[in-house]
């Protein structure tokens, strides 16, 4: 068994300890993202799907990998080893991530019609199957790492910086070479290699140097329905959760469109990569920001600005037409700052709230806490998914041919409107949100003197 850490952190943690942490982002989102953002596009276009067709098979595999979460979570609680509860399913993850994922970019060009379809879906459905098996337990090792309040906030701002840097390699290197290449298929073959070798040289690392806590071991979950309902009785958790679900189903809209946009409503698809360098720059600028202002006024009011932001951008991109790539430079560094502030301050005080669910169960059950955190992210936008690639049909939108001016209006819309009321929605939601700094010290020190 490893040896315990000491049950709380008066100091911070150490630098390295962080990185070993953080750099599996890297790869996973370089992978993760670039077949979010553009594979509907290339599917349509280069494999000539039809839209709806890759919608649903992008949107259901979104939902099968939500409903795989809650396995990966409960399991990863219980799991017993020598190298902890996490670390053995963070190895079991690489090999799969780019196996998968290189098959998602490369079917056969003899592939037509349902087989054709049959290989996207065994493709698209393994890799998120994959996806879930890294997401969950690194989440949870994440808020394993310190009791701290504000050092929850500094660990998973780590994670998000190496996230965006892995973002930022797929939406600006692999968008861009593969939105201008002559020849898609080839550069497709090339750009998932690297992106799958990058999956398994930053994930074995963590996995085999970052000690687990020895304390921790068979504390989870007695059973899973018992998990399953300790998670729904904790009244702190089903608030974050009602507002994490509608709020994130506006950002899968957005991401599925984005080239869509730029393809046909701004007419310049050859900066779908590069219209993401201040979206990602932004992101990376603006975590410390957040993780200041967290400490200043708490998670929760930073939060909020950062969704109040979040409707700026969107807004503007609405007002986006041809050829307006100035005012699209803007919006995209607007919401990116949002989406960074919502992303750490997510994952921060969802480990706080399992701190109160172990006050009142004895147990530590983050991997139940952050899978179900990743069903409701996911299945919100494998919802979008389906909608968008629907009303992108319904409209009358026929690949790589000047489209009508009812489906520029739809791929707007959809890119604006969806993501604000949605903004608005869950920010209602969560200013009843009532778990802060005061809450969660009275909780530790419960815990401390137990």
């Amino acid at each position: 068994m490893l040896p315990p850490v000491a049950s709380s952190e008066a100091h911070d943690l150490p630098t390295n300890r962080l990185a070993l942490y953080a750099i599996p982002m890297v790869g996973v989102n370089f992978s993760l993202v670039l077949l979010i953002a553009y594979i509907t596009k290339y599917s349509v276009d280069v494999l000539l799907i039809a839209p709806a067709a890759i919608g649903a098979i992008l949107g259901s595999g979104r939902i099968w990998d939500a409903l795989t979460d809650p396995l990966a979570g409960y399991w990863s609680d219980r799991t017993r080893s020598r190298w902890g509860r996490r670390r053995p399913w963070l190895v079991a993850s690489a090999l799969p991530l780019a196996l998968f994922g290189v098959m998602a970019w490369n079917p056969p060009q003899a592939l037509t019609g349902n087989a054709l379809l049959l290989w996207m879906l065994v493709a698209i459905y393994g890799f998120n199957a994959a996806v879930t098996v890294f997401l969950v337990p690194h989440q949870a090792l994440g808020a394993e790492l310190s009791e701290d309040y504000h050092q929850r906030t500094r660990i998973f701002a780590r994670r998000q910086q190496a996230g965006v840097v892995g973002m930022m390699l797929a939406l600006v290197g692999g968008i861009t070479l593969l939105s201008t290449a002559e020849d898609p298929r080839r550069v497709a073959f090339w750009v998932s290699l690297v992106a799958g070798l990058s999956c398994i040289v930053t994930i074995v690392p963590c996995a085999l140097r970052l000690e687990e806590r020895g304390d921790y071991l068979a504390r989870g979950g007695r059973s899973g329905s018992g998990t399953l309902r300790d998670v729904f009785r904790n009244p702190h958790a089903r608030r974050l959760y009602a507002m994490i679900f509608v709020e994130h189903m506006g950002a899968g809209t957005s991401m599925v469109l984005s080239p869509f946009l730029m393809a046909y409503v701004l007419g310049m698809p050859e900066m779908t990569g590069l219209i993401f360098v201040p979206y990602t720059i932004c992101q990376l600028l603006s975590i410390p920001l957040w993780t200041r202002l967290s400490k200043r006024v708490g998670k929760k009011a930073t939060w909020l600005w950062g969704m109040g932001l979040g409707v700026v951008g969107y807004a503007l991109i609405f007002a986006v037409g041809r050829g307006d790539l100035w005012l699209m430079f803007l919006a995209v560094s607007i919401t990116g700052s949002s989406s960074a502030g919502g992303t750490v301050m997510g994952s921060s005080i969802l480990a706080d709230v399992v701190d109160y669910d172990e006050a009142r169960t004895g147990e530590r059950k983050e991997g139940a806490y952050y899978s179900l955190y990743n069903f409701l992210y996911k299945g919100s936008g494998g919802v979008m998914a389906m909608l968008a690639g629907a009303a992108l049909q319904w409209v009358g939108f026929v690949p790589n041919r000047e489209q009508s001016p009812e489906t520029l209006f739809v791929i707007s819309a959809m890119m604006s409107f969806v993501p604000i009321v949605c903004i608005i929605a869950g920010a209602a939601i969560f200013t009843r949100f009532r778990f802060g700094e005061r809450e969660h010290a009275a909780i530790r020190r419960e815990l401390d003197t137990s």
